[in-house]
């Protein structure tokens, strides 16, 4: 019944009704049956360290709350969960099988991994349909797609996702030794910081989102330099005429505010400062000639909320208070000749958590809106206590916990036990409590957010409302909620493993030729050599205008490229040793979602569609026919629709700095190393001076080459089958996408180390003086033969956009091909074929038994000592943890963290483990 609930909801609110017009009292009641019936998810994490080195495992537990309850979810069975590179780069996705709203993984950092601070990026399939908007990206990159929808969905991004980010220090040269060093990807280019007068990022937020002309307001600035760090700075606003209107100063972490009275039509105020020997000048908003302005304080038990302003027509006006997302106060405006309206809530008829206020007509336009926090301290009291903690362990002490649920019997807890040495202060710093009621409700990241927790006096009541003004975002869009914009579901909550894809027309390949030699483009009616190379051929001069780009998918095939006119059968088989489970099913608009095999961990998938017209006897000797022959043409090109996230978010600056701690640690000697040396943060960068030689032991990428062309081909970029002549741009695409310009990358070709690197007018040399036989090269040509594609590149991903990329020495790539050891083969096949991964499968935390007296020389340097996903609570809310300490004298940090099953946040530190102010 609950899934027919959810589908009924899911169709109101995907008809055409944003086009019509409604009372204000038809579009709040909408929002209040949006809220309660398509409630969206949050994800947090509980992580068992605070920092790695290169060789750790990172365990994890994963919790996924609805927001209209605040408990455990039981929307979605399936998470994602992925860990990314400090560059953005895809290290591993994991799909994970929740059964209670709650999944634990864990993620090796391999040796072949660098040093830096990674993310880790979480959420479900359900959460996708929500605070989308399209990367962006230049037009021309389009082309590079089979059809606009493929392209559509390669650039679908999202306005937040979950994310823990960590630091990763060089694994230790000796065991044992942990020294905090940092030796990040070495770069070929040296990229010149710019010199004279700084950048600053200077930025106004109107209260409620405008300024109107008759009005009062106050307006919150935010001020960074061009790193995101937060500045100190005193502010003159001036009028038009050059006139000093006021002065402000930042209160905290570069925020402030200040007043702006009776502002007048279409005045342009801006504000002065002086920043290290320079001054600047920022134009603020300009004021609107009519709407209306929202002013949002506390007084004593009540909101009050003040609204000035008047519009043409008069009309009724609508305010709806949500808290995640579930309405809990309207009222309705009449129109008013007097411009001003004042409206009272009961402070205490109102949830602890992000508020948000929406003032709106009866056509849906939004007005004004504003977030604020409410505080009640209902979440002060700790709801679990954990003793038995000695001030220090002796090496492979026994050590035993003692865990009390407090006020609740029944809660999802995860534990960590850590050698407090090696800890590291981060401001990434946010746990169960701060992430569900503060984090994810608002626009990016917020550095060390239990700070505006640890008190509730004036300092920090303001700072919040600061930050609720500065960076505020709707993860609730109320337009989309009340129906007043178009909404598109694409994602239902998953509960079992699917295969969601598409199926479109094949078509042949232009004519097979050796490389350099022309051949005859029908889409554009010329010949030409097709080079993955990317060069400006233009100013060469005598080059067809058609021929001198970067020739894209649809130059070369987009005339061939049709529609599907009939449906299709699509088959699947899923093999896993010898199991083998065959699945089937007919599209619908070219479409297929259906059912897959259950499976974990590593298996292979075999993907093909067949005119479902057709006899059984003919489908089967079509399958037959050329199945292992990679250039066969499969009667259909069937893909896989990826509808994971492809960008990664650029970092703030507070999330890789060093923490800056305004105090001196007590306990010096629980900081030292199993050396007894401090640990210093210490980050060593890569020196650089100019255009190096490539470093081909560090690549920024090594992927497969099967996978590789699976993943362009599933991206749209092919039409389902192996060119090798655009395979290097297909892969260059799907991996850095067009890096933000408006112009091809330039992009190198090697074949194990050798440049390849041609002219439409060479022959075939190179700068390399490469001399290969054409039985020779052809191998690079096919996937039966290819290994591993390395890929070097300049480029980062959480970059795109930087100053960096707009000088003349601007990224480059470099793919080098590499073949089968021993001149090996693979199978390949002309339909799709995947070696891809199920659930993925958490092996347990190994925790020693030192119960018998270990060997004199024995080692132990473990650094987190004890992790479970889950504690086990006797039926009175008490559990008793054993362990054993590792071979060094230990001060240890313990952190609990979970959920209630009425949805309160469980967080437990210990002493030693407090995140202290800054």
């Amino acid at each position: 019944m609950k899934k027919l609930t959810l589908l009924g909801i899911l169709l109101y609110y995907t008809t055409d009704i944003w086009t019509q017009t409604y009372q204000t009292d038809s579009l709040t009641a909408r929002v209040e049956r949006f809220g309660t019936g398509l409630p969206q998810e949050k994800v947090h994490l509980h992580i068992d360290n605070t920092c790695y080195f290169v060789g750790d495992t990172v365990w994890y537990k994963a919790y996924v709350t609805r927001s209209d309850k605040g408990w455990l979810t039981d929307l979605s069975k399936i998470m994602y969960v992925e860990l990314l590179t400090p560059d953005g780069y895809l290290v591993e996705r994991q799909q994970l099988k929740m059964e209670d709203g709650t999944a634990h993984g864990a993620f090796t950092l391999t040796d072949s991994l660098y040093a830096g601070y990674y993310e880790l990026r979480a959420y479900t399939r359900w959460m996708l349909n929500f605070g989308r908007y399209e990367h962006p990206h230049s037009k021309y990159t389009e082309d590079m797609f089979y059809n606009e929808q493929m392209a559509k969905d390669f650039f679908r991004d999202y306005d937040k996702l979950y994310s823990r980010v960590f630091p990763v220090f060089d694994k230790p040269k000796e065991d044992g030794h942990y020294t905090k060093d940092m030796t990040v990807r070495p770069m070929r280019r040296y990229y010149k910081a710019r010199k004279g007068k700084p950048e600053i990022d200077l930025r106004f937020y109107p209260e409620g989102g405008h300024l109107i002309a008759g009005t009062n307001g106050r307006v919150a600035f935010e001020i960074n330099d061009e790193e995101g760090k937060h500045l100190e700075a005193e502010l003159s606003i001036m009028d038009s005429r050059g006139k000093e209107i006021t002065r402000t100063r930042t209160l905290n972490r570069g925020r402030g505010v200040f007043a702006l009275t009776d502002m007048k039509p279409n005045e342009e105020y801006k504000a002065r400062l002086h920043y290290q020997g320079y001054d600047y000048e920022v134009k603020l908003p300009k004021v609107e000639k009519e709407g209306y302005a929202l002013h949002v304080e506390r007084k004593d038990s009540v909101l009050r909320m003040i609204i000035q302003g008047a519009t043409e027509n008069k009309e009724e006006l609508g305010i709806q208070i949500q808290c995640n997302g579930v309405s809990k106060a309207v009222r309705k405006l009449p129109p008013n000749a007097t411009g001003k309206d004042t409206i009272d809530i009961y402070w205490a008829s109102l949830p602890t958590g992000v508020n948000q206020i929406t003032l709106f007509n009866a056509e849906g336009r939004i007005y004004a809106d504003r977030l604020f926090f409410v505080n009640h301290h209902d979440y002060d009291q700790p709801l679990i206590n954990v003793e038995g903690i000695k001030q220090e362990y002796a090496p492979f002490e026994p050590i035993e916990l003692r865990m009390k649920l407090l006020r609740h019997h029944d809660a999802d807890v995860s534990l960590t036990v850590r050698d407090y040495a090696t800890d590291e202060t981060t401001y990434d710093n946010g746990t169960m409590l701060t992430e569900m009621l503060l984090a994810s409700e608002i626009k990016g990241f917020v550095e060390n957010p239990g700070w505006y927790f640890e008190a509730d006096d004036s300092l920090h009541r303001q700072a919040l409302d600061l930050l609720m003004m500065v960076q505020g975002w709707r993860r609730h869009d109320w337009k989309m909620m009340a129906g007043a914009e178009k909404t598109q579901f694409e994602f239902l909550p998953e509960k079992i493993q699917t295969l969601s894809g598409s199926v479109h027309q094949t078509n042949s390949l232009l004519e097979e030729t050796n490389y350099g030699e022309p051949v005859y483009i029908p889409a554009i009616a010329n010949t030409a050599a097709i080079y993955t190379t990317a060069q400006d051929y233009s100013k060469k001069g005598g080059i067809d205008p058609a021929l001198a780009k970067v020739l894209t998918l649809q130059d070369l095939y987009g005339p061939l490229i049709k529609k599907m006119k009939k449906e299709v059968n699509v088959s699947a088989s899923f093999i896993q040793d010898r199991d083998i489970v065959d699945v089937s099913q007919t599209t619908q608009n070219g479409k297929f979602y259906m059912p897959s095999a259950v499976v974990n961990d590593n298996y292979v998938l075999f993907l093909s569609a067949s005119d479902s017209t057709k006899s059984e006897k003919y489908k089967r000797r079509i399958k037959r026919k050329g199945f292992m022959d990679e250039q066969a043409y499969p009667e259909f090109y069937v893909k896989l629709d990826p509808f994971f996230p492809v960008f990664p978010k650029p970092y703030s600056y507070y999330q890789d700095a060093a923490f800056e701690e305004k105090f001196t640690l007590q306990d010096s000697a629980s900081r030292e190393s199993f050396t007894e040396r401090k640990l210093n943060t210490v980050t060593v960068r890569s020196k650089r001076g100019g255009l190096r030689r490539l470093d081909h032991s560090k690549p920024a990428l090594v992927v497969d080459a099967y996978e590789a062309f699976n993943l362009a081909a599933d991206y749209g970029l092919n039409c389902g089958m192996h060119d090798w002549r655009t395979f290097s741009r297909q892969v260059a695409t799907a991996f850095f996408g067009d890096m933000g310009m408006d112009r091809h990358f330039y992009l190198q070709e090697q074949y194990d180390g050798k440049i390849l690197d041609f002219m439409p007018e060479q022959k075939r040399e190179s700068e390399g003086g490469m001399s290969m036989s054409n039985a020779q090269m052809k191998k690079y040509h096919r996937l039966r033969h290819l290994d591993k594609l390395y890929i070097y590149t300049d480029y980062v991903p959480r970059e795109q956009g930087s100053w960096k990329y707009s000088q003349a020495n601007q990224p480059e790539v470099v793919i080098d091909y590499r073949l089968l050891p021993n001149d090996g083969v693979r199978p390949t096949y002309r339909d799709r074929r995947y070696a891809t991964k199920g659930y993925s499968v958490c092996t347990n935390f190994y925790c020693p038994d030192y119960s018998k007296k270990p060997m004199p020389d024995a080692k132990d340097y473990r650094r987190t000592l004890y992790w479970t996903p889950k504690v086990k609570f006797n039926d009175k809310g008490e559990a008793v943890i054993r362990l054993y300490n590792n071979s060094k004298k230990t001060v240890i940090a313990v952190e609990a963290e979970g959920i209630t099953t009425d949805g309160k946040p469980v967080v437990w530190k210990s002493e030693t483990d407090n995140t202290y102010p800054r």
